[in-house]
């Protein structure tokens, strides 16, 4: 191989890398933003859970009751989100 070719080779694999970079940028971008809302959903419905009358709460009672309500809605968005990303 000559010193050209070694040249190119390094500038595609410069590109790929940057690509890749771009990509993953993305994706983390994609993963916060869905975080957010799943987290705005889940702490609304946290709200009204702790709202509603003891007997109307979900059953059998667990220990998340021990929680605040952004730990319920954080406990909830990241057993969630997993899920949603898949596919």
């Amino acid at each position: 191989m000559n010193k050209i070719d070694d040249e190119r080779e390094v500038t595609a694999m410069d590109a790929s890398e940057t690509t890749r970079g771009r990509r993953r940028v993305s994706e983390n971008r994609e993963f916060r933003a869905m975080y957010v809302v799943c987290f705005v959903l889940f702490l609304m419905a946290a709200t009204v859970s702790r709202l509603l009358p003891l007997r109307w709460r979900p059953w059998p009672p667990t220990d998340r009751h021990s929680r605040s309500i952004i730990g319920d809605a954080r406990a909830a968005t990241s057993a969630f989100l997993p899920f949603a990303m898949m596919g």
